[in-house]
């Protein structure tokens, strides 16, 4: 189970968010994010709709109905999830 799922349930959110953290830099458009974590497209639509207002995540472009978005690394809540889910991994390796 993915760390932030285990945390805060099995939501698409999450499973939206913990992607795009966990690809920090890199940029996706709402097809590949759907097909990577087997969400559908429309409900990928509605999570980023969300993340974007929390500024969560940024646009990078628009082009007719492709959107292209990445995580917010500048963001503070972004900085804090980043640390977190590094925080979470670390604890779940063997010592």
């Amino acid at each position: 189970m993915r760390e932030l799922e285990e945390i805060f349930g099995s939501q698409a959110q999450t499973r939206v968010l913990q992607f795009l953290l966990e690809n920090k830099g890199k940029a996706f458009n709402l097809s590949e994010i759907a097909e990577r974590e087997k969400v559908a497209h429309s409900t990928v639509g509605r999570v980023i709709k969300q993340l974007l207002d929390q500024d969560l995540v940024e646009e990078i472009t628009r082009w007719k109905q492709m959107r292209i978005v990445r995580i917010n690394e500048e963001n503070e809540k972004t900085k804090i999830l980043l640390k977190f889910l590094e925080d979470v991994k670390k604890l779940k390796k063997p010592r």
